[in-house]
């Protein structure tokens, strides 16, 4: 798929299967303050690229960014997905914040928090970003890396309430060649997975981990 609007660059795909549509929904940036959705009935050829996000739905950002949409329904929101994304952000301690949108559809009226769902400072850091969704033992969490090259786990609760910072989810063993980032997580066969990046950044590669 190409982009039908001019851009430098193009991001951060990431692949939701709509069950109401029956499409696939590709959530992807380009420019860096604008965030996409385009769908598709083969998982091939995708069209309807609709912008959905960008910088001037939330407040004092210039940057929003690799964004990850997942089935979650939040308390009072009306809603069926939420989307986690990474926010340059002006105001206060640190710069790169993970906010969130909540949308009906996955598709259309999504709507954004004003204010960072998790900040860097509960970390010691300056930025964070690349969120993951986790559901565990009745609640929520946010997995996401940070600016020191490590994987962080905050607990965000059910209904997006909470900031619990739970500290280092994955630190990078010999062979993650010093930085770990970009967590994604998913199970088969019962067994759970995290795929994420490992090395320098435009210097790594992927990897995965298993859970035992």
């Amino acid at each position: 798929m190409l982009p039908t609007t001019t851009v430098s660059h193009v991001s951060s795909p990431h692949v939701v299967w709509n069950a109401s549509t029956r499409e696939f929904f590709l959530y992807f940036h380009g420019e860096n303050f604008t965030t996409r959705v385009a769908r598709s009935r083969d998982g091939i050829t995708f069209t309807n690229e609709t912008p959905i996000l960008s910088t001037r739905l939330v407040p004092n950002t210039t940057e929003t960014s690799y964004a990850r949409v997942f089935e979650h329904s939040v308390a009072g929101k009306n809603n069926k997905y939420v989307m986690l994304f990474m926010g340059a952000h002006t105001v206060g301690p640190g710069t790169r914040k993970i906010f969130w949108g909540w949308s009906p559809n996955g598709w259309d009226q999504w709507q954004f928090a004003p204010n960072p769902l998790i900040s860097p400072a509960g970390d010691g850091l300056t930025d964070i970003s690349s969120p993951h969704l986790l559901k565990r033992n009745g609640t929520s969490y946010v997995a996401y890396h940070g600016n020191d090259g490590r994987i962080r786990l905050t607990e965000v609760g059910n209904n997006f309430d909470r900031e619990v910072h739970l500290g280092v989810f994955h630190a990078p063993i010999a062979s993650d060649n010093g930085r770990v980032a970009a967590p994604a997580f998913g199970t088969d066969g019962g067994v759970s997975y995290m795929i994420y990046e490992a090395g320098p950044r435009l210097d790594a590669r992927i990897c995965i981990a298993r859970a035992v």
